[in-house]
C-alpha cells in the first residue's frame, strides 16, 4: 500500500518556519524530509520575485504529521495561524479522498 501525498500552499516564510520546528528534532529523525523541502523550496521559489506568494508543497502523511508535532512544540504565537492551516487543508484533502474511497474520515488535528 502506498502512502498517500498530501499538498499544501505555503509560503517561503512559513516553509522556513516548518525547517526551524523540524531542526529542534534529533537530525536522523527529520534530516530527510528537511531535505525534501529544501529542493521543493529552491525548485518552487528559485525563480519567484514575490516571496509571499504560495507555492504547493507535497509532503507524505507521515511527514505531515512529523511536521505538525514540531510545528507543535514552537511558541504558540509563532505558529497557530500555519497549524490552523495545515490541519485544515489536511482535513480538506482527506474528507475528499475518503469521499471518493467511501471510508470515514479523521483528523489529525486528535493525535
Amino acid at each position: 500500500m502506498t502512502e498517500r501525498i498530501v499538498s499544501v500552499k505555503i509560503t517561503l516564510d512559513e516553509g522556513n518556519l516548518i525547517l526551524t520546528a523540524l531542526a529542534e528534532y534529533p537530525f536522523k529523525t527529520v534530516f530527510e524530509l528537511i531535505g525534501k523541502l529544501n529542493q521543493q523550496a529552491h525548485h518552487q521559489f528559485a525563480e519567484a520575485t514575490d516571496k509571499t506568494v504560495q507555492k504547493p508543497f507535497m509532503f507524505t502523511e507521515q511527514e505531515m504529521l512529523l511536521t505538525i508535532k514540531a510545528l507543535g512544540k514552537l511558541p504558540y504565537e509563532h505558529v497557530h495561524q500555519l497549524l490552523d492551516k495545515l490541519n485544515t487543508e489536511m482535513e480538506h484533502q482527506l474528507r475528499r479522498l475518503n469521499k471518493e474511497a467511501g471510508s470515514v474520515s479523521h483528523s489529525y488535528a486528535d493525535r
